[in-house]
């Protein structure tokens, strides 16, 4: 399994997903996108982020009455791969460099990345 090839929107649903805890339906998953994330989507867009996420094997699903949604990947199993595979493609940067870009992504000043450098000590 591609690790990468899953889309922020696609992401955003994995995460409701794994926090849901059991198979969830796409009314429910609707209401929590919306709730968590600030995302108004039709019910026709979930639907399509949960079949493209089927088709590349991170979630299962059945319908009883409605349907329900689980993932397949496990949450920890796909953050460890996902982050062996940006630090493969980011290998030669620091770790400072690497983590103050995910902790600041618009930028970091002086004092910021000092923190940073005196953590990572």
């Amino acid at each position: 399994m591609n690790f990468t090839d899953i889309s922020d929107c696609e992401l955003l649903v994995m995460r409701c997903l794994w926090e849901a805890g059991e198979p969830i339906s796409v009314h429910a998953l609707i209401e929590e996108l919306n709730k968590r994330f600030g995302k108004k989507y039709k019910e026709t867009t979930v639907y399509t982020f949960l079949s493209n996420l089927r088709k590349k094997g991170y979630v299962t699903s059945y319908k009883k009455g409605a349907s329900y949604f689980s993932p397949i990947v496990r949450r920890d199993d796909f953050i460890k791969n996902y982050a062996r595979i940006q630090r493969e493609f980011w290998q030669g940067e620091t770790l400072e460099d690497l983590i103050t870009a995910i902790i600041f992504p618009d930028g970091a000043d002086q004092e910021q990345r000092s923190q940073i450098s005196e953590l990572l000590k």
